[in-house]
């Protein structure tokens, strides 16, 4: 019980009043305090502010997209050939778009280019999203899209919020460790003559 008294009153000894504690000794506790609490409290917070920022602004865009977007039933003009298989034995993704002929609300009949799976036949029908001047155009984003996306910001914030605050405190610690050394060798300026006097 007594030895692990002994390591708590050595942790702290910058926080009690003692011989050997300096004032930078007292300004190094409280910095630690204070960049601790902004590593593991403020650079969570910000991530978290950061991230559902980036969310509330990929939901707006998702609205509008909703706003602005409609699904129409086309009918695919041509074939959507399969890859072929490469040398590693998985095929490789189609992503050249095929013609598609849809009717208007008003009723004329419009062609685009969409991208649809591999295997599409020609004559076969395919749902597909036009924006407000029946041009074709992508889906609207989803929740799960603006979640991802605030996530990986959140977590980026994160990360960048903590780096900034280690290295802040690095730096202090590397200015304090020299002060701290300046101060010792002005004591000692004092003190080791002193010193020498008495061992003589």
């Amino acid at each position: 019980m007594k030895n692990v008294q002994s390591r708590t009153k050595v942790r702290r000894w910058r926080w009690r009043r003692n011989p050997l504690r300096r004032r930078s000794d007292t300004i190094e506790a409280w910095t630690g305090l204070v960049l601790g609490s902004a590593l593991f409290i403020g650079a969570p917070l910000a991530g978290s502010l950061a991230g559902l920022t980036i969310y509330d602004q990929a939901q707006a865009t998702a609205a509008q997209q909703r706003a602005s977007r409609h699904l129409v039933r086309a009918t695919v003009l041509e074939d959507v050939p399969t890859a072929p298989a490469s040398t590693d034995g998985v095929a490789a993704r189609q992503v050249s778009p095929v013609a598609v002929r849809w009717t208007t609300a008003d009723g004329r009949t419009v062609t685009g280019k969409v991208k649809l799976p591999e295997g599409t036949r020609s004559g076969s029908p395919a749902e597909i999203w036009v924006d407000a001047h029946d041009r074709t155009t992508t889906a609207p984003r989803s929740s799960s899209d603006s979640w991802a996306q605030a996530m990986g910001v959140g977590g980026v914030a994160t990360t960048a919020a903590g780096l900034a605050v280690g290295g802040l405190w690095l730096t202090f610690r590397s200015t304090a460790n020299r002060h701290r050394m300046a101060e010792w060798e002005q004591d000692w300026a004092v003190t080791g003559p002193q010193w020498d006097l008495r061992n003589h």
